[in-house]
């Protein structure tokens, strides 16, 4: 069976997929972005459920404005604005029960995500706030300092989880959200494993083991994700596969280092593509004029019959190709979110 075929058959979750189409093309003059563009591209693609990086840390996230709360509610009601007038194409993952059980043409659903918390400003009634318009994950850092903790490119202090850090993932396991440990530094990592209560997941993130880069993870890392019963998402930005000219075949590496390492019930599709991101800011180190690199063969999402291709080739019975699809993260999404709104 090829790739293509699998597609149409097993109920695949991107993991990881970021708001800034969505604002480009707003920005651009497009009344309705997610329901004209983004969201039949990603059906016509194969994706059943797409976790949406709706807000967060990055000044891209604020709208180039650095008002991530404001900002971060104007995105949402865009997104609750056009989710309706979609005919039933757009739903959004609240509770379990919306929660797709197999694959529904010509339909796809979102679930509400923050890539980092500084949308909350340091307030936990922010966190419900966000919770009752239907936010259901969030990363606690993106790769700077926030209230909750220190990202990635703060190692230098040793810093990790805040007290504010704290009472977040309380919160978040009370009310049934996941609670995501991509980008977040060492320190933090750990202590959050402490104090969850519920399994953690890091969305969008590769191996150390395979390349030693800041943003991916180290062996104790990946297995303690694991023993805890959450997932991995292998992460599709070139720089974080290999030192240069990544290649699909160099990603599939990584997976195969996670699977061997912590099981297959544990690595998921984080992805995290940016080809169609629009121009970024520079106060996220994204220069306008630099030229975007791929990993090569994998560029969008409309590549992932290669990906899934590629797994055939290397052995991967269907079931398990299932499971790195979007059965893990079904699995752990049933464990999290609430069976209905807790408030």
């Amino acid at each position: 069976m090829e790739g293509q075929e699998l597609l149409k058959k097993h109920i695949v979750v991107e993991g990881h997929r970021d708001v800034y189409e969505q604002l480009y093309r707003k920005s651009v003059g497009e009344e309705s972005p997610i329901r004209d563009a983004i969201a039949p591209r990603l059906i016509r693609d194969g994706i059943n459920v797409c976790v949406y990086a709706i807000g967060g840390d990055s000044y891209s996230h604020s709208q180039n404005t650095g008002r991530y709360l404001e900002t971060t509610l104007e995105n949402i009601d865009m997104f609750l604005e056009e989710a309706p007038r979609s005919e039933g194409m757009i739903s959004m993952i609240r509770t379990r029960s919306d929660l797709p059980d197999n694959v529904k043409p010509g339909q796809i659903s979102f679930l509400l995500h923050f890539e980092g918390g500084m949308p909350l400003q340091g307030s936990i009634h922010q966190l419900r706030n966000f919770y009752r318009l239907g936010l259901r994950s969030m990363q606690l850092t993106w790769n700077f300092r926030n209230e909750l903790g220190d990202g990635v490119w703060e190692n230098r202090t040793k810093g990790g989880l805040t007290r504010f850090g704290v009472q977040v993932i309380k919160e978040m396991n009370r009310l049934g959200m996941v609670a995501d440990l991509a980008h977040m530094n060492r320190e933090g990592f750990f202590q959050s494993l402490e104090v969850a209560e519920a399994p953690l997941i890091v969305s969008h993130a590769n191996a150390c083991g395979m390349l030693d880069n800041v943003r991916n993870l180290a062996d104790d890392q990946i297995k303690a994700i694991a023993d805890q019963g959450g997932l991995v998402g292998i992460l599709a930005l070139p720089e974080r596969v290999t030192k240069k000219d990544a290649t699909l075949d160099d990603l599939l590496k990584h997976l195969d280092y996670m699977v061997e390492l912590a099981g297959i019930e544990h690595v998921a599709l984080g992805l995290d593509f940016i080809k169609y991101d629009g121009p970024r800011t520079l106060k996220d180190q994204h220069h306008p004029l630099h030229q975007r690199t791929y990993v090569k063969d994998f560029e969008e999402i409309e590549d992932l019959p290669k990906l899934l291709d590629g797994l055939i080739r290397r052995g991967y019975k269907e079931k398990d190709i299932a499971l790195v699809l979007g059965g893990n993260y079904l699995r752990v999404l049933k464990t999290i979110l609430p069976e209905q709104s807790v408030i």
